[in-house]
């Protein structure tokens, strides 16, 4: 597992782009996340943890759940012509 900072725009995306890029950092930051809980599940079963692991397993659900939503927000962004 990886630690970094968080930095947060507070949802300042002055421009359709801005938008747009910041919904798709989002996505793709979700997703590192979504790879992390696996791994952790994964190792937290192998140590025996089954009720930690478990616990991660419904953290990745929940995590999967939002990544969709960013999703659905990047489609509903009319694409220019």
């Amino acid at each position: 597992m990886h630690d970094h900072p968080h930095e947060h725009t507070h949802g300042s995306a002055g421009t359709r782009e801005e938008a747009e890029a910041l919904l798709k950092f989002t996505l793709a930051h979700n997703r590192s996340h979504e790879e992390e809980l696996h791994e952790l599940g994964h190792a937290l079963e192998h140590l025996g943890l089954d009720a930690a692991a478990e616990e991660v397993w419904n953290s990745l659900a929940d995590a999967q759940c939002a990544t969709e939503h960013i999703e659905r927000a990047i489609a509903a962004v009319p694409q220019t012509l």
